[in-house]
């Protein structure tokens, strides 16, 4: 299967500083992913998250390359998964708890509060899951795009 890695940076991105797989070859390839590619076409791939977030509330400036979360945001891309999270734990049992770590009950609630095969966001100098970088953003800060990588699990 196959996600995104999306750089994002609180100031101007120049080209020159755009992240290359090659770097993602030691701490990103081997332990979330099998392979990167960052041959693709990067402004389709930035329209496609965009696609994806706008529901939640976002400004984006294509001449900048920027996006803006609104005040909200959080909550609001959060709203559902928070609501399947209390679902699933109080369906969850404790031989299911006990058990096998992979269980699929378990495995439904990890993704649910972090997607680990999800988007990815290169922030600084690391990588973190979308989920995170969510979690910990500013609203009504602007952020501004590097590279796209896409990536398979």
């Amino acid at each position: 299967m196959h996600n995104m890695i999306f750089q994002l940076s609180n100031e101007i991105i120049e080209s020159d500083d755009f992240l290359y797989e090659e770097e993602l070859y030691d701490n990103f390839v081997g332990v979330i992913a099998d392979y990167v590619n960052g041959d693709i076409d990067r402004n389709a791939a930035i329209s496609e998250l965009i696609i994806s977030l706008t529901p939640y509330g976002i400004i984006y400036d294509p001449t900048e390359q920027s996006i803006i979360f609104k005040e909200g945001f959080k909550e609001a891309f959060f709203k559902d998964r928070y609501i399947n999270l209390k679902k699933y734990i109080s369906k969850l049992t404790l031989e299911e708890f006990c058990g096998n770590a992979d269980s699929f009950s378990l495995y439904r609630i990890k993704k649910t509060i972090e997607d680990k095969y999800g988007t990815y966001i290169y922030f600084g100098d690391g990588y973190i899951t979308f989920d995170e970088f969510a979690r910990n953003m500013k609203e009504e800060q602007k952020y501004y795009f590097g590279s796209a990588i896409d990536y398979h699990f």
